[in-house]
């Protein structure tokens, strides 16, 4: 899964332990609420961080379908943004159930596991492949 650059790597190192906090939250019996915020929180900063240096990254590197990768980009925070917006309307009706959190989660968990294979396995080490190659003809 590396994609052979360092911050990069550990950022997605991150993501999946992150993962393994939310699938540890869906299997308890009660929401864990802090560590779901905390969760929440490290999307929030993931999206930032991760994104703005593996765009910069690329674009350092002349990465000919940045534009293309900014779109998947995209793609991810209108996921995260989505999620946010459900979980504030489901923590702010009275009679919300921590099944219906749960579900919302499990959703979300599929999200991030399909974009790990997608994204990161995929699209992640297109431009990494490139990178290496343009490397090497230098």
């Amino acid at each position: 899964m590396s994609v052979g650059e360092e911050t990069i790597d550990s950022q997605h190192k991150k993501l999946l332990a992150y993962m393994g906090r939310l699938e540890k939250i869906i299997s308890s019996l009660d929401v864990n609420m802090g560590q779901l915020r905390e969760t929440i929180h490290f999307l929030y900063t993931y999206i930032k961080e991760h994104f703005s240096y593996e765009e910069e990254y690329m674009l350092n590197n002349g990465f000919p379908s940045l534009e293309e990768h900014r779109k998947m980009h995209g793609e991810f925070i209108k996921f995260y943004e989505d999620l946010q917006k459900k979980l504030r309307e489901k923590f702010s009706n009275p009679d919300f159930s921590s099944f219906e959190i749960k579900e919302l989660l499990e959703d979300a968990e599929k999200y991030l596991r399909e974009w790990l294979v997608h994204h990161i396995k995929g699209a992640d080490q297109v431009y990494a492949g490139y990178i290496r190659k343009t490397k090497k003809t230098k």
